[in-house]
């Protein structure tokens, strides 16, 4: 789960994002600091490891027919799937809530797409190769 920031971060500052779309229990508040501004973010990538479906269709790779093991990225340009062998495309059935919701919390912080895409074995090192 990354994201990439536009505008540099503060020094020590580590932002963090809700684990789900919906608004946290008032009793939990997170910090106005650690909090996520959507709107300074470029990208936001998460890993998903099993088989996707996505309006009742399960998401094949027509590259090279994979069924799992997918890279779900938003950008501002809409919502992407990429598969293992690096074959991306564009998702227009996965709405940016939808995207929200799959994605958890921000576990770890990228300095670029490539370094996202390396850290999750999404660069091609791994195609053909599925985890079990």
């Amino acid at each position: 789960m990354f994201w990439y920031k536009r505008k540099a971060a503060r020094q020590g500052q580590e932002p963090a994002a809700p684990a789900e779309a919906r608004p946290a229990p008032e009793s939990f508040d997170i910090p106005v600091n650690l909090r996520v501004d959507r709107n300074s973010v470029s990208f936001m990538a998460f890993p998903h490891p099993g088989p996707l479906v996505i309006a009742d269709t399960a998401v094949l790779c027509h590259q090279c027919g994979a069924d799992r093991e997918w890279m779900v990225v938003k950008t501002a340009e809409g919502v992407f799937i990429r598969c293992r062998c690096t074959h991306t495309w564009s998702e227009p059935r996965m709405s940016p809530q939808r995207f929200d919701t799959l994605m958890g919390p921000v576990t770890d912080v990228a300095p670029d797409f490539d370094h996202a895409l390396r850290s999750m074995g999404f660069d091609g090192a791994f195609s053909g190769i599925y985890l079990t």
